[in-house]
């Protein structure tokens, strides 16, 4: 993403995900090679803040069906030890609570808390109290990614090197060609959405296929825009056919219902998911790409 700080957040998630897939799954998180690092990570879906002033309250609700890609939402509540001191000795918490089964479990907001949860777990968050200061929340969807192959693992980290060597030491069949078993992803898909550039570069010259399609639907092109990376985007548009479209086909693209059960692929999959995601940039370059 082009916003440091989610960047940050998102890094900060990593071994938290792994460690909640590895308690949440029933099949097992796939190891490194050699060593005990989880092959697991997660990219954003969505990302919204919660702004709750005083009064303020979050009624009962989900995040959505759990899909085969989108494995977990979460809260993050960031801040300041000495502002959440302050705090402290104004008004109690607005305590968030989650139900399932008859049980209830509940949780008081503090700087640095993360809670990671299934999707389409019901919760709610208590009034903000009269005379309390805002309470700030970073609330988001995560989506599931199986780095079960050197290569794919290579790719999700934007290391060129790593991904070098292992396309050279492959012998019988291309590593830019291997995918994970259950997402159908390969590392032409992980690098464009992670935003790695010269990664998706090396890949396709050594024969990735830049329009290759996953499990879900998604294509290298689709996912760079989801994820708002306007460089690999801009790449990718450049190595795919030539689409040209009339203004009314532009309307009607950006104009039609989402469904978010599915990945994006092709131009106006890429189009459609920048618009949905509010990577205003990567409408512009889309849209312009295809006027002119």
């Amino acid at each position: 993403s082009e916003h440091e700080g989610l960047s940050k957040l998102m890094l900060q998630l990593q071994a938290p995900f792994a460690t909640y897939m590895s308690t949440r799954t029933r099949r097992a998180v796939p190891q490194q090679d050699l060593g005990t690092d989880p092959c697991v990570a997660c990219q954003p879906e969505h990302v919204w803040v919660n702004v709750n002033r005083p009064g303020n309250f979050n009624q009962l609700h989900e995040h959505g069906p759990p899909l085969l890609a989108r494995a977990a939402s979460g809260i993050y509540y960031p801040g300041h030890p000495e502002a959440e001191s302050a705090q402290a000795n104004q008004a109690p918490a607005a305590s968030v609570r989650f139900y399932e089964g008859g049980r209830c479990v509940e949780a008081a907001p503090h700087a640095g808390l993360l809670l990671l949860f299934p999707t389409h777990l019901l919760h709610e968050v208590d009034p903000v109290w009269p005379g309390s200061s805002a309470r700030l929340s970073v609330a988001f969807n995560l989506f599931v990614r199986w780095l079960d192959k050197p290569i794919l693992r290579a790719a999700f980290a934007g290391d060129v090197g790593a991904v070098q060597s292992l396309l050279r030491a492959s012998a019988t069949s291309s590593a830019a060609d291997e995918s994970d078993a259950v997402l159908g992803f390969q590392a032409v898909h992980l690098a464009a959405e992670a935003g790695h550039v010269d990664v998706l570069a090396l890949l396709i010259a050594e024969g990735a296929n830049p329009e290759a399609t996953t499990v879900e639907g998604w294509c290298p092109l689709g996912l760079a825009a989801a994820q708002g990376h306007l460089p690999a985007v801009q790449y990718l548009a450049r190595l795919s056919k030539p689409v040209r479209l009339t203004q009314e086909s532009l309307d009607a693209t950006l104009a039609a219902d989402v469904d978010l059960q599915r990945g994006f692929a092709g131009f106006n999959g890429a189009l459609t998911v920048a618009a949905e995601r509010g990577h205003s940039k990567i409408v512009k370059f889309l849209t312009d790409f295809a006027t002119t």
